[in-house]
Order: structure tokens, then C-alpha cells, then sequence
């Protein structure tokens, strides 16, 4: 018996990504009238810094479903640890959080 893995084509992963970006966006985006894009939302990850978008980084950790959380920063080249440095930041700046991704986070800034 022969077993076939199902390929995808380049053209299948690009739809799934910028489908996940979409999705992101249009859950960190709706609240406000300032729209964050994909490239500053990835800074403000790998900076670890909210900057000027503090709501935003706070929509994206709290509204955003976890696996869409780590699905972002790893299709954009977050760290698990750069990821958890900007949560701290974010909690620290603006007072909310997510438990549902400290228990995986935290002990990541830790050793950050």
C-alpha cells in the first residue's frame, strides 16, 4: 500500500497565510479607527514594544484566539520568547491579559 501526502502549492500556502493575516487584522482592527497593518503589528512583536499602538497589541493578545496568536507570530518570524516579551509589555502598559496564554508565555519572558 502506497501512501500519498497531500502537497500544497505555493499558491494554497500564500491564500492560508494571507487568509490567517485577514483574520488577525480584522479582529485587532475592528474596534478602532486607526488600522495597525501586518508589518507594524510584527514590529511591535519583535520589539517587544506596543509603541504607539498599545490598544491594538492588547486586541491582538485578548481578542485573538490563541493558536491565531502563535500562527501569526510564526508565520511572521516571532519568537516564542520575542512574543512573550511583547505580552509583558502590553500587561504592563495597559493592565489586561489573557491567562490562557500566560501559562505558555510567561515562562518564556522569564528566560528571556
Amino acid at each position: 500500500m502506497t501512501q500519498h501526502k497531500a502537497k500544497t502549492s505555493g499558491a494554497e500556502t500564500a491564500e492560508r497565510n494571507s487568509a490567517l493575516d485577514k483574520l488577525v487584522l480584522a479582529t485587532v482592527n475592528a474596534p478602532y479607527k486607526r488600522d495597525i497593518s501586518v508589518s507594524i503589528l510584527k514590529e511591535c512583536l519583535t520589539k517587544g514594544e506596543p509603541g504607539d499602538w498599545p490598544v491594538h497589541l492588547a486586541s491582538f493578545f485578548t481578542d485573538v484566539s490563541p493558536n491565531l496568536v502563535f500562527g501569526f507570530a510564526a508565520l511572521h518570524g516571532v519568537s516564542k520568547s520575542e512574543l512573550a516579551q511583547a505580552y509583558l509589555a502590553m500587561k504592563t502598559k495597559t493592565g489586561e491579559f489573557n491567562p490562557d496564554l500566560e501559562a505558555e508565555l510567561v515562562p518564556l519572558a522569564t528566560v528571556a
